[in-house]
């Protein structure tokens, strides 16, 4: 069973409250898609909810072998733009993940759609973390609904 995650690039400040709330939130969520039977969890690789979410997966594969990741990048050039911390944590992450799926070589408009499409089509499971209305993720949550499958809102 397939848990993908959707959020949004822009996250609380670390060491916050907010941040420290998130974390149990994400870490809650994890353990109730894994109590439900999922083994394969799925990022997009953005900055921000893709990584912080990516990281903790490959820190629970430390403790259950029967975890899995699979990183779906929607171009070539995603983390071109990244800052150089974060491009090493993204790096990081593909170089943990167990699959990485390569949509596409060059980046078109609607890419990054696609992409969360394509982890959609392919979850049965769905974490997010959606503040904003008009974005992506909420986009990408709404997408999960209307496939019918369980989404655990943070």
């Amino acid at each position: 069973m397939t848990c993908c995650f959707t959020g949004h690039r822009d996250l609380p400040q670390e060491g916050s409250p907010e941040y420290g709330s998130l974390l149990l939130k994400l870490e809650a969520a994890v353990r109730d898609a894994v109590s439900m039977g999922a083994r394969r969890f799925a990022v997009g690789g953005a900055e921000g909810f893709d990584l912080l979410a990516g990281e903790w997966i490959l820190t629970l594969k430390r403790v259950d072998p029967r975890i899995s990741l699979a990183v779906y990048i929607p171009c070539r050039t995603q983390a071109s733009r990244f800052s150089e911390r974060n491009r090493a944590r993204y790096d990081a992450l593909l170089a943990g993940a167990d699959e990485t799926l390569l949509l596409s070589d060059d980046y078109h408009p609607g890419c990054m759609r696609e992409r969360n499409a394509r982890m959609v089509a392919d979850a049965d499971l769905c974490i997010a973390y959606v503040r904003k209305n008009n974005s992506g993720s909420a986009q990408t949550m709404k997408m999960a609904e209307r496939k019918g499958i369980p989404v655990f809102r943070l």
